[in-house]
Protein backbone atom coordinates (compact mmCIF):
# COMPACT_ATOMS: atom_id res chain seq x y z
CA UNK A 1 0.00 0.00 0.00
CA UNK A 2 0.85 3.30 -0.55
CA UNK A 3 1.85 6.37 1.88
CA UNK A 4 -0.85 8.13 2.71
CA UNK A 5 -4.49 6.88 3.28
CA UNK A 6 -5.88 4.01 1.40
CA UNK A 7 -7.85 4.74 -2.22
CA UNK A 8 -11.07 2.15 -2.62
CA UNK A 9 -11.97 0.89 -6.13
CA UNK A 10 -16.14 -0.10 -5.54
CA UNK A 11 -17.43 -2.51 -8.14
CA UNK A 12 -21.05 -2.12 -7.14
CA UNK A 13 -24.40 -1.48 -8.96
CA UNK A 14 -26.36 -0.74 -5.30
CA UNK A 15 -26.39 2.41 -4.93
CA UNK A 16 -27.59 2.11 -1.30
CA UNK A 17 -24.31 0.14 -0.66
CA UNK A 18 -22.30 2.52 -2.20
CA UNK A 19 -23.85 5.36 -0.08
CA UNK A 20 -23.73 3.68 2.95
CA UNK A 21 -19.52 2.65 2.25
CA UNK A 22 -19.22 6.48 1.81
CA UNK A 23 -20.89 7.33 4.53
CA UNK A 24 -18.68 5.62 6.82
CA UNK A 25 -15.41 6.68 5.63
CA UNK A 26 -16.93 10.36 5.69
CA UNK A 27 -15.45 9.44 9.88
CA UNK A 28 -12.15 7.35 8.49
CA UNK A 29 -10.14 10.32 8.03
CA UNK A 30 -8.63 10.56 4.52
CA UNK A 31 -10.31 7.37 2.68
CA UNK A 32 -11.09 7.69 -0.79
CA UNK A 33 -14.13 5.20 -2.57
CA UNK A 34 -14.44 5.45 -6.17
CA UNK A 35 -17.28 3.55 -7.34
CA UNK A 36 -18.44 1.74 -11.05
CA UNK A 37 -21.57 0.17 -11.53
CA UNK A 38 -20.77 -1.84 -15.26
CA UNK A 39 -17.87 -4.61 -15.48
CA UNK A 40 -16.69 -3.59 -18.62
CA UNK A 41 -15.70 -0.59 -17.03
CA UNK A 42 -14.12 -1.78 -14.05
CA UNK A 43 -10.65 -3.22 -15.34
CA UNK A 44 -9.76 0.18 -16.84
CA UNK A 45 -10.57 2.36 -13.72
CA UNK A 46 -8.50 -0.46 -11.61
CA UNK A 47 -5.85 0.42 -13.94
CA UNK A 48 -6.32 4.55 -14.21
CA UNK A 49 -6.78 4.39 -10.61
CA UNK A 50 -4.09 2.18 -9.01
CA UNK A 51 -6.00 1.38 -5.94
CA UNK A 52 -5.25 -0.20 -2.52
CA UNK A 53 -7.84 -2.49 -2.52
CA UNK A 54 -11.21 -3.49 -4.93
CA UNK A 55 -14.91 -4.33 -3.38
CA UNK A 56 -15.81 -6.38 -6.07
CA UNK A 57 -19.65 -7.78 -6.31
CA UNK A 58 -20.06 -11.00 -8.51
CA UNK A 59 -23.76 -10.37 -9.70
CA UNK A 60 -23.22 -6.90 -11.82
CA UNK A 61 -25.40 -6.25 -14.63
CA UNK A 62 -23.98 -7.12 -18.04
CA UNK A 63 -21.17 -9.24 -16.46
CA UNK A 64 -19.74 -11.70 -13.79
CA UNK A 65 -17.80 -10.38 -10.51
CA UNK A 66 -15.42 -13.84 -10.80
CA UNK A 67 -14.76 -13.31 -14.57
CA UNK A 68 -13.76 -9.82 -13.87
CA UNK A 69 -11.78 -10.53 -10.49
CA UNK A 70 -9.99 -13.30 -13.11
CA UNK A 71 -8.81 -10.30 -15.62
CA UNK A 72 -7.66 -8.47 -12.75
CA UNK A 73 -5.43 -11.33 -11.70
CA UNK A 74 -4.22 -11.95 -15.30
CA UNK A 75 -3.19 -8.39 -15.75
CA UNK A 76 0.44 -7.03 -14.96
CA UNK A 77 -1.08 -3.89 -13.51
CA UNK A 78 -3.78 -4.70 -11.38
CA UNK A 79 -2.86 -8.92 -10.09
CA UNK A 80 -1.22 -7.54 -7.02
CA UNK A 81 -4.05 -5.55 -5.79
CA UNK A 82 -6.43 -7.17 -3.10
CA UNK A 83 -9.97 -7.35 -3.65
CA UNK A 84 -13.16 -8.40 -1.09
CA UNK A 85 -16.33 -9.62 -3.05
CA UNK A 86 -19.18 -8.61 -2.02
CA UNK A 87 -22.44 -10.75 -2.90
CA UNK A 88 -25.37 -12.41 -1.79
CA UNK A 89 -24.31 -15.85 -2.59
CA UNK A 90 -23.81 -17.53 1.01
CA UNK A 91 -23.12 -20.92 0.29
CA UNK A 92 -19.87 -22.74 1.46
CA UNK A 93 -18.92 -23.66 -1.57
CA UNK A 94 -19.78 -20.19 -3.19
CA UNK A 95 -16.80 -18.89 -1.02
CA UNK A 96 -14.27 -21.49 -1.45
CA UNK A 97 -14.71 -20.68 -5.23
CA UNK A 98 -14.76 -16.88 -4.69
CA UNK A 99 -11.34 -17.28 -2.43
CA UNK A 100 -9.76 -19.95 -4.86
CA UNK A 101 -10.11 -17.65 -7.58
CA UNK A 102 -8.20 -14.95 -5.67
CA UNK A 103 -10.46 -12.89 -4.07
CA UNK A 104 -8.79 -11.86 -0.14
CA UNK A 105 -12.26 -12.08 2.02
CA UNK A 106 -15.76 -12.57 0.91
CA UNK A 107 -18.52 -10.74 2.32
CA UNK A 108 -21.70 -11.37 2.64
CA UNK A 109 -25.19 -9.56 1.71
CA UNK A 110 -26.69 -7.54 4.11
CA UNK A 111 -23.78 -6.31 5.91
CA UNK A 112 -22.78 -3.17 7.62
CA UNK A 113 -21.20 -0.40 6.41
CA UNK A 114 -18.63 -0.82 9.64
CA UNK A 115 -18.39 -4.75 9.89
CA UNK A 116 -17.14 -3.84 5.93
CA UNK A 117 -14.66 -1.46 7.29
CA UNK A 118 -13.53 -3.43 9.76
CA UNK A 119 -12.82 -6.34 6.95
CA UNK A 120 -11.23 -3.94 4.63
CA UNK A 121 -8.65 -3.02 7.51
CA UNK A 122 -7.86 -6.60 8.03
CA UNK A 123 -6.98 -7.17 4.17
CA UNK A 124 -4.67 -3.98 4.14
CA UNK A 125 -3.03 -5.11 6.92
CA UNK A 126 -2.28 -8.81 5.59
CA UNK A 127 -1.58 -7.74 2.56
CA UNK A 128 0.75 -4.54 3.08
CA UNK A 129 3.98 -4.02 4.82
CA UNK A 130 4.24 -3.07 8.57
CA UNK A 131 4.74 0.48 9.21
CA UNK A 132 8.24 0.68 10.51
CA UNK A 133 7.66 -2.35 12.36
CA UNK A 134 11.06 -3.02 14.10
CA UNK A 135 11.59 0.99 13.62
CA UNK A 136 11.26 3.23 16.82
CA UNK A 137 8.26 5.60 15.90
CA UNK A 138 8.36 9.37 17.52
CA UNK A 139 5.28 11.19 17.39
CA UNK A 140 3.81 13.84 19.61
CA UNK A 141 6.86 13.36 21.66
CA UNK A 142 6.04 9.82 21.88
CA UNK A 143 8.44 7.24 21.28
CA UNK A 144 7.50 3.98 20.93
CA UNK A 145 9.99 0.94 20.23
CA UNK A 146 8.16 -2.44 18.99
CA UNK A 147 12.11 -4.54 19.23
CA UNK A 148 12.72 -3.21 23.02
CA UNK A 149 8.98 -3.01 23.84
CA UNK A 150 9.60 0.44 25.66
CA UNK A 151 7.57 3.56 25.57
CA UNK A 152 8.48 7.24 26.87
CA UNK A 153 6.65 10.46 26.75
CA UNK A 154 8.89 13.68 26.73
CA UNK A 155 11.56 11.84 27.85
CA UNK A 156 10.30 10.55 30.28
CA UNK A 157 9.90 6.42 30.33
CA UNK A 158 6.12 4.78 30.04
CA UNK A 159 5.31 2.11 31.62
CA UNK A 160 2.78 0.19 29.31
CA UNK A 161 1.19 -3.04 30.08
CA UNK A 162 2.19 -5.38 26.94
CA UNK A 163 -1.79 -4.87 25.49
CA UNK A 164 -1.85 -1.24 25.98
CA UNK A 165 1.89 -0.66 24.02
CA UNK A 166 0.41 -3.00 21.57
CA UNK A 167 -3.03 -0.70 20.93
CA UNK A 168 -0.84 2.53 21.10
CA UNK A 169 1.79 1.43 18.49
CA UNK A 170 -1.19 0.32 16.59
CA UNK A 171 -3.00 3.61 16.90
CA UNK A 172 0.25 5.94 16.41
CA UNK A 173 1.65 3.81 13.15
CA UNK A 174 -1.40 5.14 11.54
CA UNK A 175 -2.41 8.77 12.36
CA UNK A 176 -5.74 10.35 11.71
CA UNK A 177 -6.94 6.67 10.75
CA UNK A 178 -10.35 5.48 12.64
CA UNK A 179 -9.57 1.76 13.84
CA UNK A 180 -12.99 -0.10 14.31
CA UNK A 181 -12.56 -2.03 17.86
CA UNK A 182 -13.06 -5.23 16.33
CA UNK A 183 -9.73 -4.41 13.72
CA UNK A 184 -8.10 -3.10 16.89
CA UNK A 185 -8.96 -6.86 18.89
CA UNK A 186 -7.97 -8.52 15.92
CA UNK A 187 -5.11 -7.12 14.95
CA UNK A 188 -3.53 -7.08 18.79
CA UNK A 189 -1.81 -10.67 19.27
CA UNK A 190 -2.10 -10.43 23.24
CA UNK A 191 -5.53 -10.42 22.78
CA UNK A 192 -6.85 -13.02 20.73
CA UNK A 193 -10.83 -13.06 18.60
CA UNK A 194 -12.59 -13.72 22.27
CA UNK A 195 -11.96 -10.39 23.92
CA UNK A 196 -14.74 -7.97 24.78
CA UNK A 197 -14.78 -4.78 23.50
CA UNK A 198 -15.27 -3.46 27.01
CA UNK A 199 -12.02 -5.44 27.92
CA UNK A 200 -10.67 -3.13 24.79
CA UNK A 201 -11.94 0.71 26.23
CA UNK A 202 -10.75 -0.43 29.38
CA UNK A 203 -7.14 -0.86 28.36
CA UNK A 204 -7.94 2.37 26.04
CA UNK A 205 -8.90 4.16 29.52
CA UNK A 206 -5.60 2.91 31.08
CA UNK A 207 -3.45 4.63 27.86
CA UNK A 208 -5.30 7.81 28.09
CA UNK A 209 -4.46 8.17 32.25
CA UNK A 210 -0.57 7.52 31.85
CA UNK A 211 -0.73 9.62 28.73
CA UNK A 212 -1.70 12.85 30.80
CA UNK A 213 -1.96 15.56 29.26
CA UNK A 214 -1.52 14.51 25.65
CA UNK A 215 -4.52 11.95 26.73
CA UNK A 216 -6.18 13.53 24.00
CA UNK A 217 -3.84 11.88 21.33
CA UNK A 218 -6.29 8.76 21.91
CA UNK A 219 -9.68 10.12 20.26
CA UNK A 220 -13.35 7.93 20.26
CA UNK A 221 -15.24 7.71 17.38
CA UNK A 222 -18.82 6.76 17.93
CA UNK A 223 -19.64 3.46 17.48
CA UNK A 224 -16.89 2.90 15.80
CA UNK A 225 -13.77 2.83 17.86
CA UNK A 226 -10.33 4.95 18.10
CA UNK A 227 -8.13 7.42 16.41
CA UNK A 228 -4.95 8.78 17.16
CA UNK A 229 -5.23 12.30 16.61
CA UNK A 230 -1.56 13.96 16.53
CA UNK A 231 -3.55 17.50 16.04
CA UNK A 232 -5.31 17.17 19.30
Amino acid sequence: MRSGMPRILAVEDDRNIVEAVENTFTLVEGYSLTAVNDPNKALKAAIDLKPDLILLDIRLPGGDGRLLLRSLKENAATNAIPVIFLTGLSSEGDKVLGLNLGADDYVVKPFSASELLARIQAVLRRTSPEPAARTALETCGLRLDPAERTASLDGKRLDLQPKEFELLFLLASRPGRVLLRRFLIENTSSYGTDVSTRSLDTHVKNLRKKLGRKAGLLETVHKLGYRFAPDA
